[in-house]
């Protein structure tokens, strides 16, 4: 890892925002700008000194190229070369698309929800780091609450042990070349997952992903209570 390490970034932003109630949550208004531009300017700002971004992608909804360049350029803190690319249906579908769009063969690609805009820095730079060590890296949380599995008829079925369990953030960050292959190979099958680290674990062998200590203010706007936090 050096400064000639060559990195590529896609946040996701093509979801319809349903459960928001009306408006679309990474286009909300947030400090000088939104919740999305916010977003990209960490990101830039803990990458750019220290590796060559080959891609930054911003995935939108379809037809919504427009506005979202209209969103970001509202931020005048955006003053580096973004890519906006229409995502698709599902989540899964949107990050393939935006690592199709990448074009500068990059050694690692970091994949982050347009909705979480107080990720830090430092969780970003932590995460790279791993990637390069491991191959996948993911920010994880240690649940507060008990855990428990239960039965389709609403019975617990199974106690199981908090601290072996994580809830994963984004960034999450990878091989840009195995996560492309195993996107694709997801593509072909028709198969869908709940996240990035699923679909590697899925195609690569042992497909295994480092967790790292992740960041309980580095939340996914997902409900109108959530923009008290803003």
């Amino acid at each position: 890892m050096t400064k000639n390490s060559k990195i590529a970034i896609v946040i996701t932003a093509a979801g319809s925002s349903t459960r928001m109630g009306g408006g679309k949550k990474e286009y909300l208004p947030f400090k000088n700008g939104t919740v999305l531009s916010v977003c990209a300017g960490t990101f830039y700002k803990a990458c750019h000194k220290n590796f060559q971004i080959t891609d930054f992608i911003i995935t939108c909804p379809q037809n919504g190229k427009e506005k979202c360049q209209e969103v970001l350029k509202a931020d005048k803190e955006i003053d580096f070369p973004l890519s906006i690319v229409e995502g698709g249906a599902s989540r899964q579908e949107s990050v393939f698309k935006g690592l199709l769009a990448i074009k500068g063969k990059p050694e690692l690609v970091l994949i982050h929800d347009g909705a979480r805009p107080f990720v830090s820095e430092e969780l970003i730079q932590k995460g790279i780091e791993l990637a390069f060590e491991y191959g996948a890296s993911v920010p994880g949380l240690t649940p507060v609450e008990t855990q428990k599995r239960i039965n389709s008829q609403g019975f617990i079925e199974e106690h199981l042990v908090r601290s072996s369990l994580v809830s994963v953030q984004t960034p999450q960050t990878f091989n840009y070349e195995k996560l492309l292959q195993a996107h694709k190979a997801a593509a072909h099958e028709n198969k869908e997952y709940t996240d990035d680290t699923e679909v590697w674990a899925k195609y690569n062998k042992p497909g295994l992903v480092k967790v790292y200590p992740g960041d309980v203010n580095n939340i996914k706007i997902t409900y109108p209570a959530d923009l008290e936090k803003l």
